[in-house]
């Protein structure tokens, strides 16, 4: 996540997944070029690798985490070209910021998620990342921000 707006009451977090927009415009690219190039069956393909290349499009979000301390807000939202997602959650019941460490395939992964009194969990981004330091810098970011320190469990 990036810090998109950072203010003494204000913090907005965004994550943007470039990558996955990246391969679906590389995939309605390939598609459309298999699709004008080639002939009956081959431009099956193509069609093929156009309605991927949407499904990537429609199913990749933008998350968006806001911090407000004059309204006592944490925003959570999740925009995909359909629909959007908001989980409104009050600053105070924020109990623990940590980072959950997951291991898939070998390799290590790492998610912020914001635990509150309720019980509730919530994670900052759909997907998890192998970027260790980054998920601790925004903890910290956090952290700085609410300015309780006692917040943040990191195992």
């Amino acid at each position: 996540m990036k810090v998109i707006q950072h203010t003494p009451y204000l913090l907005i977090l965004q994550e943007r997944l470039l990558g996955i927009r990246l391969l679906g415009g590389a995939t309605a690219l390939l598609g459309f070029l298999v699709f004008i190039i080639f002939e009956s069956p081959f431009d099956l393909f193509g069609c093929f690798c156009i309605v991927i290349a949407g499904l990537i499009s429609t199913f990749s979000p933008v998350e968006t985490c806001t911090f407000s301390k004059s309204d006592n807000l944490v925003v959570l939202e999740k925009q995909r070209w359909f629909s959007c997602q908001v989980q409104r959650h009050a600053m105070t019941q924020i109990a623990t910021i940590q980072i959950e460490e997951q291991l898939w395939l070998g390799t290590q992964f790492y998610q912020v998620k914001l635990n509150f009194v309720s019980g509730h969990r919530s994670t900052l981004t759909q997907f998890s990342t192998t970027d260790r330091m980054a998920q601790y810098g925004i903890v910290k970011k956090i952290r700085d921000f609410l300015e309780v320190g006692h917040l943040t469990t990191i195992p």
